[in-house]
């Protein structure tokens, strides 16, 4: 692209396809096999509201985190949870921006599909586009917070193995 509208610009539509086809990879591995780790995560470190100390007998222990009921316990316990949620939240907010630039990259593929079109693209018009992609989510459980289904229903992928998941080439 150039500041100078007088100068022909181009877009490669091909380029774009892929670009979108990664995109939606990305946002989608990032919802199933990171968002949707979470709780899982969450409940295997632990956190304070996962433990039952109903028949606890003593009141410390009834207050204790995962980490015990001494006084530094509490601010470790602290650091665990800002440290999940800060890590839950960039993982959203890049799934959203992925999300929402692989469908203002649609929609520049749809704008610029013609060569005259092609021709007139500039920045701005793009950077406009770009600003009002949607966000839509891939695995809505996932993001949701409620976990996810590693196999998604595929017979092949249950059974264990782990490992990562198929992609598309």
């Amino acid at each position: 692209m150039t500041d100078n509208p007088s100068l022909p610009t181009s877009v490669d539509l091909t380029q774009l396809d892929q670009a979108v086809t990664w995109l939606e990879e990305i946002q989608k591995f990032i919802e199933t096999y990171c968002l949707g780790a979470m709780p899982e995560i969450s409940k295997e470190l632990g956190y304070a509201t996962n433990i039952d100390m109903s028949d606890v007998d003593y009141q410390l222990l009834k207050q204790a985190t995962v980490f015990g009921g001494f006084y530094s316990a509490y601010g470790i316990q602290a650091k665990h949870d800002a440290t999940f949620k800060a890590v839950r939240e960039s993982l959203k907010g890049a799934a959203e921006h992925l999300g929402k630039s692989a469908d203002a990259t649609k929609t520049i593929i749809k704008n610029y599909d013609t060569a005259e079109e092609r021709n007139r693209a500039a920045a701005a018009d793009i950077e406009r586009v770009l600003e009002a992609g949607r966000y839509t989510p891939k695995d809505e459980k996932a993001v949701a917070g409620q976990g996810t289904d590693p196999t998604h229903g595929r017979p092949e992928a249950s059974g264990g193995g782990g490992g990562r998941p198929p992609v598309a080439t």
